[in-house]
C-alpha cells in the first residue's frame, strides 16, 4: 500500500477467559462456546468473501467442515454457526477493507500524476478499519468433554437432552435427574 500503509495485524474472535469463542446453531439458535481449531480461519474468510469478492474466493472453499449444533444436531458448514454479532462485525472489516482497497486503486492516479496530468476524481481516505470485537463474556455455561473427538464444550446448563459432538456428529447421552440436580447444586 501506499506511504503510510495500511496494516493489519489479525482478526480473531473473541474469546472468554478460558479460551472458548461463542457461536450459535442457524436452526435452532442456542448459544454454545468451543475452543478455536485450524478451520475457524477458513470459516472466518469464507464468511469474509461472502461480503467482499476475492480474486482467490476458491481458496476458501476448501476444507470448510460440516459442523453439527450440540443440541438440535444439525448440520451446516463451520461458517453458518458465526454468531449474528460476529457475522456483523466480520461484514464491517469487510467493506472497511473494500472501500480501502478502492482507495488505492483511485489514489494511483494521483500518485502517477506525470503520466495523467488531469484527473476527473479525487480520492478520499476512507475511514479505519474496524477494531477488535469486545472479549467474550464469561457467561454461565457448563463445560462438558467430547471423549469422541478429545475436546471440550461448553453448553447450557439447564439442558438435559443427549448432546451431538460439533466435529464428527457423535450423541452423547443426556443427564439423568439425579445428575442434574447435582449439577446445579454445584451452580448455586
Amino acid at each position: 500500500m501506499s506511504g503510510a500503509g495500511l496494516e493489519v495485524t489479525g482478526l480473531d474472535l473473541p474469546r472468554d477467559t478460558a479460551g472458548f469463542t461463542r457461536r450459535e446453531c442457524p436452526s435452532c439458535s442456542r448459544p454454545f462456546k468451543m475452543r478455536p481449531g485450524p478451520f475457524d480461519a477458513r470459516a472466518v474468510m469464507h464468511k469474509l468473501q461472502s461480503f467482499f469478492s476475492l480474486e482467490n474466493s476458491h481458496e476458501c472453499e476448501d476444507g470448510l467442515p460440516l459442523w453439527r449444533c450440540p443440541y438440535c444436531g444439525q448440520r451446516a458448514p463451520a461458517d453458518d454457526y458465526l454468531t449474528p454479532a460476529q457475522q456483523t462485525h466480520l461484514e464491517s472489516v469487510a467493506r472497511a477493507w473494500a472501500n480501502h482497497v478502492r482507495y488505492e486503486q483511485m489514489a494511483h492516479v494521483s500518485r502517477t500524476l506525470s503520466l495523467n496530468p488531469r484527473p476527473t476524481f479525487v480520492a478520499v481516505p476512507p475511514e479505519s478499519l474496524p477494531g477488535p470485537m469486545d472479549p467474550e463474556a464469561d457467561e454461565l455455561l457448563r463445560t462438558l468433554p467430547m471423549l469422541c473427538c478429545g475436546d471440550d464444550l461448553k453448553v447450557l446448563w439447564d439442558w438435559d437432552q443427549p448432546l451431538f459432538c460439533p466435529y464428527c456428529g457423535t450423541r452423547h447421552g443426556g443427564l439423568s435427574g439425579r445428575q442434574q440436580v447435582e449439577l446445579r447444586f454445584i451452580h448455586e
